[in-house]
């Protein structure tokens, strides 16, 4: 049986607690404590049979060496980024440390084009909504604005692309014969909270599309390219997007079918 490495990166967050102010002189912040917010989502594909999953916050990319971004590559066979800004891959501390710069320039392999190759390759690539993901809020996102935003099988936005609800979208099925949607049908999907706002690219396939205001968009899309292929999934498969989504009992199955069936 075919292994399946999965590379998780991105939807970790760090909180720090509650800020106490006892005197006019001091003040402290009790608690800290680091989440993987998509544990939910690990666990799922952690079920896909003969599977290895690696699970990374998105400041552990960003401090990551050439070196250990290659290995990456070469083990992985899937790779999932939510909420995974593009600085998070242009940028790498060593620009920024004075102790670094010496009298040689300074550069690093494109890691966009690294990935593209990976993709072109054979790799299944995975991006997650997210308020970083895609164009994002106020455009941080930044993917528009990067070579790799040709690979993804949507359009981004110009500027920010998040539509918010504190109820719910209507959703629709596309290709509800699609291997990836086996057993699972649309009056079961619950609730979800907000989306990134994308248009699909000509020749690529929507299994799930979202409404707003009239208009649907993609909601999980997927296309080939080269030996490999590409898919999203426009809203978060964690919280706050995904509140409802990871109480879902279909949750695991649509993950597992998605990384093994598309």
């Amino acid at each position: 049986m075919k292994k399946t490495n999965i590379w998780h990166v991105g939807n970790w967050c760090v909180h720090t607690g509650q800020n106490y102010i006892e005197s006019p002189f001091l003040s402290a912040t009790k608690g800290v404590e680091i989440l993987n917010y998509a544990q939910q989502f690990v666990d799922a594909v952690k079920g896909i049979p003969n599977a290895e999953v690696i699970s990374q916050p998105s400041w552990e990319l960003y401090n990551m060496s050439p070196e250990d971004f290659d290995k990456r590559l070469a083990w992985a066979n899937v790779i999932v980024f939510g909420d995974v800004e593009t600085k998070v891959m242009m940028l790498h501390p060593d620009f920024f440390n004075r102790n670094k710069w010496g009298d040689q320039y300074v550069t690093f392999p494109d890691r966009f084009t690294l990935l593209e190759n990976w993709v072109n390759g054979g790799g299944h690539f995975h991006m997650m909504g997210g308020w970083y993901s895609f164009s994002g809020e106020i455009g941080k996102g930044g993917w528009k604005r990067v070579p790799f935003h040709e690979v993804l099988p949507v359009i981004c936005l110009d500027g920010d692309d998040l539509v918010e609800s504190t109820s719910s979208f209507p959703v629709r099925m596309q290709n509800p014969d699609h291997p990836v949607l086996a057993g699972i049908t649309l009056d079961e999907i619950p609730p979800l909270l907000g989306f990134n706002e994308t248009k699909l690219r000509e020749d690529s396939i929507s299994l799930l599309d979202i409404q707003y205001m009239g208009n649907w968009y993609p909601l999980l899309a997927a296309r080939k390219f080269g030996k490999g292929k590409v898919s999203v999934f426009t809203t978060s498969a964690s919280p706050h997007w995904g509140i409802n989504l990871i109480k879902w009992k279909k949750y695991n199955q649509l993950w597992q079918q998605l990384f093994t069936k598309l």
